[in-house]
């Protein structure tokens, strides 16, 4: 008798399960996404923060290190952008939905963004600071006008 019971349960929470299952999972990938670029987005910073404190002569200056920090960085920043899914405006993020609704101002933004790292990491193989600043400084304004537009 009990067995009957505990198959009746069973069947009747199949449905339940199988209708919750796919939205958690579907929760859980894009958290997962978010992580991913919030991840991406620190490495980035710190290779960043780096590169701006051999320039403003509060680190020592190491022309090998330099030029690992900009090739870190360009390499770092094509990464993210994956992860900017639908769906992924909410949860653990700052992201806007402007992200999603203009989408091609973000694109752009992102090529911009992207050139600008690699201009930076041109620079940086020179090995030479005065070299550095101004793509420095593109790569710089790219990340606070991107933030100040996309981001909460």
């Amino acid at each position: 008798m009990r067995f009957t019971h505990f198959m009746t349960a069973v069947l009747v929470s199949l449905p339940l399960v199988a209708a919750v299952a796919p939205r958690a999972l579907a929760e859980t990938r894009i958290q997962s996404d978010i992580a991913y670029r919030k991840d991406l987005m620190f490495a980035m910073d710190w290779n960043l923060v780096r590169i701006a404190q051999m320039v403003r002569h509060q680190r020592p200056l190491d022309r090998n290190r330099l030029a690992y920090e900009g090739r870190a960085l360009a390499a770092l920043g094509v990464l993210p952008w994956t992860a900017f899914v639908p769906g992924s405006d909410y949860g653990q993020t700052k992201a806007k939905p402007l992200i999603w609704q203009q989408g091609q101002a973000f694109q752009k933004a992102v090529l911009s963004f992207e050139a600008a790292t690699r201009a930076l990491q041109a620079a940086t193989a020179q090995g030479r600071l005065s070299a550095v600043a101004h793509p420095l400084e593109e790569v710089a304004r790219g990340c606070h006008s991107c933030h100040h537009r996309f981001m909460k």
